[in-house]
């Protein structure tokens, strides 16, 4: 749904997921044109500017002395052929002083470029670290609807693979040329004096060069684009053939060779493409040497001209031939560098992009005020009016037409079929996901005005899919509420709640043992064990509003029992939603709501919803009848 449709229908406007843009061409791709490509230097410069600003001034003092000193040394140099070809001097004692100064240059530009390279180096990890963490803040912050948008995938794997190996780039690219274009300054300015014809071949020569690797840039890139969704695929092939959640289901099934064929197949579609590419690009840099070469052979022959000619003496030739492959060899480098930075800035584009199209979202950005929490009173009735909702990946809603209050203090229960909308209302209701049509109020107060963020603070929810962190056990109960997440005895409290206080403290170091088995000294858990670490999160967050889909899933019938007889001492002064598929649980809500294809088909107690004879009824009679329990719609069951 589009802003403007929000405003027809009264909501509040949101932020459009693909906004248009005028950089991109119709398949989504940037057009990063030549006009396009100082601001785009300019960007990378900023972005090298505001992770290693000390270093890149560092860096820009070191190209001017290495410059320079290439300079001298070609001055240097000079002298000593008019010494010894013009002047005639053989008294090598002399030429101690000149010889010791072009020592010293030598040794100067040396230790500039080496100095430039571990500067480098470290500016590259240092960019790294800032373009990552935009990357970051993007993804933890950007709308929960875009991961059920493809096309935010494979932007958002192009962001990761640009924030990682592209800063490197640009910073090398940038290094290159600044020092590239310092050296041809300090030795163009030398041949100036001697012979400025020579310097513009040399300048006319790398041209073409410039435009043949342009063009391999784009070939490069537009391959990187296409091939996006399937280096997705075949990553998330190569993760579940090598991770331990997969590992147990695809030895029972020995699946591996079925799944292997698949990512084999989608790597040898991309070598295959690679090849073409390759091919091309090293045809476009065999022309680009190859006119390099002219180049500096029409240089060398407009030399040996001038000197048969009288026009130029010995000593200047020497010095000019000197200058001359060293300049050819300075714009090979700057040509070099200027390629690395037009491919990276078309790559940077595709990340600057994502960053502009996907601001992180903030409190006040997300149209809650900063620090409501606190300031405000625990939720007494959470009202959804007219609620419906479609996913982004479907055409038919997930919820229609929902309309229900919920008050403080009840226990509500979500049945239905797989697939009836469950889990979706419950998001809805975390304030995950906004109404594509309808308004949710907490007391009176559309949701939308409170920011999802602000809403979010006072839910506690787990899903069934809940995350396992390979961190210590502390941090895995305190993560739920992050501010607090030191706080070692609400820990403590939170995980006896969940039933988890006895296993995690025989843990050979109790809450400091790390989970999970990937890591050294790592213990894992059951999967009941990683339930109730899961609802001590819950718990630690200490929410007026508390989430359970399917809270219970991998407990057996005591800790079942036991977790249920929990939620229920939390309700006072709680609103607790819980999702089950156990009727025999859903039975203790104080109501249940009954889901059928996204529509509210009954909301009332057990009894009252037995006696209805509809769908809760049947539903609840068929389990019964697994467990050997008769019950008949209309009789309660015992």
């Amino acid at each position: 749904m589009t802003a403007s449709d929000r405003r027809r229908e009264g909501g509040a406007p949101t932020r459009t997921a693909t906004p248009p843009r005028s950089n991109r061409t119709s398949s989504g791709r940037p057009r990063v044109e030549i006009r396009r490509f100082p601001r785009l230097v300019t960007q990378a410069v900023k972005l090298v500017w505001e992770a290693a600003p000390r270093r890149l001034l560092w860096s820009a003092v070191l190209q001017v002395i290495g410059g320079l000193s290439l300079a001298g040394q070609l001055l240097v140099l000079k002298r000593l052929l008019d010494a010894l070809l013009v002047d005639g001097t053989t008294d090598l004692a002399s030429f101690g002083l000149d010889l010791a100064l072009f020592v010293v240059l030598v040794v100067v530009a040396a230790a500039a470029t080496l100095t430039t390279a571990e500067q480098q180096r470290l500016i590259g990890e240092l960019v790294e670290r800032h373009t990552t963490g935009k990357v970051m803040e993007v993804a933890t912050s950007v709308d929960l609807l875009e991961y059920d948008r493809p096309a935010f995938y494979d932007r958002l794997e192009r962001a990761q693979v640009n924030a990682n190996a592209r800063p490197v780039q640009m910073t090398a690219g940038l290094l290159g040329l600044a020092n590239g274009a310092v050296a041809i300054i300090a030795v163009g300015g030398t041949l100036i004096w001697l012979e400025p014809l020579v310097l513009a071949i040399l300048l006319a020569g790398s041209v073409p060069t410039l435009w043949l690797n342009r063009v391999a840039a784009r070939a490069f890139h537009a391959y990187t684009v296409e091939f996006t969704p399937a280096d997705r695929r075949r990553a998330y092939l190569y993760r579940i053939l090598c991770r331990k959640e997969e590992a147990h289901e695809i030895r029972a099934f020995d699946s591996a060779e079925f799944l292997r064929r698949d990512y084999d197949r989608l790597y040898g579609e991309k070598i295959d493409a690679l090849r073409r590419v390759a091919r091309r690009r090293l045809l476009l840099g065999l022309a680009g040497a190859m006119i390099s070469a002219v180049t500096v052979a029409a240089t060398l022959t407009l030399l040996l001209v001038l000197v048969s000619t009288g026009a130029m003496g010995l000593a200047a030739a020497g010095t000019a031939v000197g200058a001359v492959m060293l300049l050819s060899t300075r714009l090979r480098a700057v040509v070099g560098s200027t390629a690395s930075l037009y491919e990276g800035s078309l790559f940077l584009e595709d990340f600057i992009d994502f960053l502009n199209d996907y601001p992180p979202v903030t409190r006040e950005s997300d149209g809650g005020t900063q620090g409501a929490k606190g300031l405000r009173p625990p939720v007494t009735t959470i009202e959804l009016d007219d609620v419906s909702f479609t996913y982004p990946s479907r055409s038919t809603p997930s919820l229609q037409n929902i309309t229900t209050s919920i008050r403080r203090g009840e226990v509500i229960a979500l049945v239905g079929e797989n697939g009836s909308g469950k889990t979706t209302l419950a998001k809805i209701l975390a304030g995950l996901f906004e109404p594509s049509r309808g308004t949710v109020r907490w007391d009176s107060l559309d949701v939308r005005t409170l920011g999802g963020a602000t809403v979010r603070e006072d839910v506690a929810v787990i899903f069934q899919d809940f995350a396992r962190y390979w961190l210590s056990a502390n941090d895995n109960v305190g993560i739920g509420a992050p501010a607090h997440a030191q706080d070692r005895p609400r820990a403590r409290r939170a995980a006896t709640r969940a039933g988890a206080h006895g296993f995690l403290s025989d843990l050979p170091n109790g809450y400091d043992e790390l989970l999970g088995p990937s890591f050294v000294l790592g213990s894992d858990l059951s999967g009941g064990q990683w339930q109730r670490i899961a609802l001590a999160r819950a718990y630690f967050r200490d929410a007026p509003v508390l989430i359970l889909d399917e809270p219970t899933a991998s407990l057996d019938p005591r800790g079942e029992y036991e977790v249920f007889e929990q939620v229920r001492r939390l309700a006072a002064g709680r609103t607790v939603v819980l999702i089950s598929h156990r009727f025999s649980n859903a039975r203790l809500a104080d109501r249940i709501l009954v889901l059928d294809q996204g529509r509210l088909v009954e909301d009332g107690p057990h009894e009252t919803l037995m006696g209805h004879g509809g769908l809760y009824a049947e539903l609840f009679t068929m389990q019964a009848a697994g467990f050997g329990v008769v019950a008949r719609p209309g009789v309660p069951a015992s």
